[in-house]
């Protein structure tokens, strides 16, 4: 159906740029005519049909692909997740880009193993840079997906230690997850937590592409507290459980690891009560025996005990009259403070009499009746007041109200 509308060029523009985002889509295609400019925020490519050459201009923001982390070239097969713009000023067609994937588990191993040895060469990876897991932490930081297994097994495993979980929904799968996960990280490092986990199951290289990822890892590695990963992976670690502080296989021996320092606390109480209670059964059997066998030492300690009573009662004696006069002081001060109250409060209420007595007059002053009095008389017409000619038309029928009463009418 065609719309009746007339409308400008930019504005229909501006309609069918809106539909078109709603074409979102992955696209598969290979890289060519690579434009990207050192001093500009944003670069230029075309993907090209490798079977029948058909090919379409692409634009994508640098810090997009930057967090993509894939290196353009021509001939490279990758897949762009993208959505169709018009260019307003020539009206030229090209891909809005959001996320650029390698394909094939080749492409992805050979870029796995180039990112490995720089951040190998810078250190990342080192030991030495590596920090402990705090003894005993309390608040927590989790970031996973709300959805699956990795979750339930933490929360079912972690100990019943009084933690403080601060957890973060974040999509844990391919590419897609990248943004997630920075946001995730983004948001956990303004919370107050003594360590960072983030975890997810296993999977193939292309659904750990996310945790391969370079801005990922230098997030992890760059993270305020220590971090405890649990990133299960049968052949290649993904490089961001090599970065964090520890890495653990499964979401259980994460929470076991959590659990560790405070079930050894845990023991060490118990074996300390133990020894306690045992310390106490010879010091009592030490007792007794003293007790059964040396009458003199009872008489003494008897003796002691009412020296001791005595001091006490002479303390509190003295304690006694010491709150007996500081209530007879608050007593005078509750006694002053309610004559103060009352003078204040009869104050309140004269001022508050006159203030009415003031509004009541005001208001008499302003009141509509009054005026209708004086010789003035309101209009109105289908229950709305008239206040200009165009307010009413012919046959319209109105309300004259005066003083006494109301005049009906009709404009003619």
């Amino acid at each position: 159906m065609i719309s009746t509308d007339i409308i400008p060029v930019s504005k229909y523009l501006d309609r069918l740029n809106t539909t078109l985002k709603g074409e979102k889509a992955k696209i598969i295609g290979e890289i060519c005519n690579v434009q990207m400019y050192e001093e500009r925020t944003y670069l230029y490519f075309s993907i090209k049909d490798s079977k029948d050459g058909s090919t379409i201009k692409c634009f994508m923001w640098k810090r997009d692909f930057k967090i993509s982390g894939v290196a353009l070239r021509d001939g490279l097969e990758v897949i762009v997740t993208a959505y169709p713009s018009i260019y307003k000023p020539n009206g030229g067609l090209s891909l809005q880009v959001e996320l650029i994937e390698l394909v094939g588990e080749g492409a992805l191993q050979i870029a796995y193993e180039l990112l490995k040895k720089k951040l190998e060469a810078e250190g990342l990876f080192n030991d030495e840079r590596k920090r402990a897991i705090p003894m005993y932490p309390h608040k927590i930081g989790v970031i996973t997906s709300r959805s699956g297994a990795v979750i339930n097994d933490f929360l079912t495993n972690i100990g019943k230690f009084g933690y403080k979980i601060s957890f973060v929904d974040s999509r844990v799968e391919g590419q897609d997850a990248i943004k997630d996960l920075l946001l995730a990280i983004e948001t956990l490092k303004k919370e107050d937590i003594d360590v960072l986990v983030i975890m997810r199951g296993g999977g193939s290289l292309e659904s750990f592409l996310a945790f391969n990822n370079e801005i990922l890892v230098r997030a992890l590695a760059g993270f305020p507290v220590p971090v405890l990963s649990g990133i299960g992976h049968d052949k290649d670690a993904p490089l961001a459980s090599m970065v964090t502080d520890r890495n653990v296989s499964t979401p259980t021996a994460v929470a076991n690891l959590l659990n560790s320092t405070w079930n050894d606390a845990l023991s060490g109480v118990r074996l300390a009560e133990e020894k306690i209670m045992s310390q106490y059964q010879v010091a009592l059997r030490d007792s007794q025996y003293m007790i059964e066998n040396s009458e003199v030492t009872i008489q003494k300690r008897f003796s002691a005990f009412l020296d001791m009573f005595r001091k006490a009662e002479e303390t509190l004696y003295r304690a006694v009259e010491q709150i007996e006069r500081g209530i007879l002081q608050i007593s005078e001060t509750i006694s002053q403070r309610e004559k103060d109250l009352s003078r204040d409060f009869l104050h309140m209420i004269s001022n508050t009499k006159e203030y009415l007595k003031h509004s009541a007059k005001t208001l008499e002053l302003a009141s509509p009746e009054r005026l209708l009095t004086c010789g003035y008389s309101i209009v109105k017409s289908g229950g709305k007041v008239v206040r200009y000619v165009q307010d009413v038309s012919r046959g319209n029928e109105m309300e004259v109200i005066v003083s006494d009463g109301i005049i009906k009418s009709k404009v003619i």
